[in-house]
């Protein structure tokens, strides 16, 4: 065998056991107590955890937004992963236009990833207005192993929910499954112009400028145009508590409705936009309250939101600085890195989640939804060694200036957590350890995902 853990506790989507774990090459070999220590390298991380790497499945690097490009691309937003824990993520391959070809819009993205990712990655291909009719371009896409689609209830890319209704049925005899942005565009575009009449454009009435309405609104009709499509669907980076409870009682119904929320929601409230650094918490949708808070951590325990991403879409401050009002400020914020050591320190540590329950959310879940499971998010021989050696008595007050982030600031300044990575294993090598990165760009390797069966 190549590498072997010992004496840790090793933590599944079900338990949490004291164990060992081999590998030889690229993959898990063995897992059980007091595996011969016959290997090429051997570390003994007793007392601590051993997760599966986290799998972020919505980030945006090396995106382009007007005449702005996000200051991660493909190289630093890997990078910071592999230091957060994170061994897979998923972007996205967004057409410059209607008119370009879904094929080409993947065809691209998945060139710009190939020699800098340092993560392996998938990709959602996001479907604009018009291209949802186009079975043959839809096929072509899952055949190419990108089994997920985006589209919008806002913005110039905007679907309308009817088109989106039509998406949905394409998906479901495709074995595809749509996620949605939800925002009703209707409401955001009227409040917009209330605050425009009275002069109340700075950054910082963001949060009033996009309400938690309009969120509610979107996911009640993406859930009813599901419910006729009888198609499972996502919804990502769920803000608001009525969110929430819209997923909750349409899976009570039976009905297959998946939600994303992420720690910026769970952890942070709309009182930001009242200080002097606004534009570094403006994000989409925005941050919302307390009460939103209690609530989408209630349902991410009962298991009705089933994954926490983080939409890492990074600019600097300089970027930031750029917007003059809540409208054209770069809306955005970092994320990735500090996503596993977040939920462990606020989730685990204060009693929300249990440690299988954080596995389900940043790993294992994720991997069932966008067919990367059992080679991703799981421990079990057979699977990817992707590891995280977790130390759950190391102290860390988060400083931007102690992370990857090419945007070089965290929303989350002077966190204080309890517990950190120690150590990535990629498919059994050693990218990160101990604050230091050993990876190289180009490791990371696209992986397909399959049709799945929800």
């Amino acid at each position: 065998m190549d590498l072997l853990l010992k004496g840790g506790w090793v933590v599944t989507q079900e338990r949490v056991e004291q164990a060992d774990i081999a590998v030889e090459g690229e993959k898990i070999a063995a897992i059980g107590p007091d595996l011969e220590a016959r290997a090429a390298a051997v570390r003994d991380v007793t007392g601590k955890y051993i997760l599966p790497g986290a799998i972020d499945v919505h980030v945006h690097y090396q995106m382009p937004i007007g005449e702005l490009l996000t200051a991660d691309d493909w190289f630093t937003g890997t990078r910071l992963a592999a230091c957060g824990g994170v061994t897979t993520v998923i972007d996205y391959a967004e057409p410059a236009g209607p008119a370009e070809p879904l094929t080409e819009a993947l065809a691209k993205r998945l060139e710009e990833a190939r020699e800098q990712a340092c993560v392996d990655y998938g990709l959602h291909q996001v479907v604009l207005p018009g291209q949802e009719e186009d079975t043959g371009e839809l096929a072509k896409v899952i055949e190419q192993g990108v089994t997920s689609f985006k589209v919008f209830t806002t913005y110039n890319q905007r679907l309308g929910y009817a088109a989106i209704g039509r998406l949905l049925k394409q998906a479901r005899r495709l074995g595809a499954l749509v996620t949605v942005h939800c925002e009703d565009h209707d409401l955001v575009t009227a409040r917009r112009r209330e605050l425009e009449a009275t002069g109340q454009t700075d950054p910082a009435y963001h949060a009033n400028s996009r309400p938690a309405a309009a969120e509610v609104k979107a996911i009640e009709e993406v859930i009813l145009q599901a419910a006729a499509a009888g198609a499972p669907v996502y919804i990502v980076h769920v803000s608001t508590g009525g969110g929430a409870e819209l997923i909750a009682a349409a899976r009570a119904r039976g009905q297959q409705v998946f939600g994303e929320t992420c720690p910026h929601y769970l952890l942070l409230t709309e009182e930001r936009y009242a200080g002097p650094d606004s534009r570094l918490f403006l994000m989409c949708p925005p941050l919302r309250t307390v009460e939103d808070n209690r609530i989408l951590w209630q349902h991410l325990a009962s298991g009705d939101l089933q994954v926490v991403a983080t939409d890492h879409c990074s600019y600097s401050p300089e970027q930031k600085a750029a917007g003059t009002a809540f409208y054209n400020t770069p809306s955005g914020v970092p994320g990735t890195e500090t996503l596993l050591p977040l939920l462990y320190s606020y989730g685990v540590r204060q009693g929300r989640l249990t440690l299988p329950q954080i596995v389900r959310v940043l790993a294992t879940n994720p991997a069932r939804l966008f067919g990367l499971y059992p080679r991703k998010g799981c421990l079990a021989p057979g699977s990817d060694a992707d590891l995280v050696v977790f130390d759950p008595s190391q102290e860390v007050i988060l400083k931007a200036s102690d992370l990857h982030s090419a945007a070089a600031y965290t929303i989350f300044e002077g966190f204080a957590l309890q517990g950190y990575v120690e150590a990535t294993y990629l498919r059994g090598r050693l990218i990160y350890d101990l604050g230091r990165f050993l990876g190289r760009a180009g490791q990371g390797e696209f992986i397909p995902g399959k049709i799945t069966v929800l």
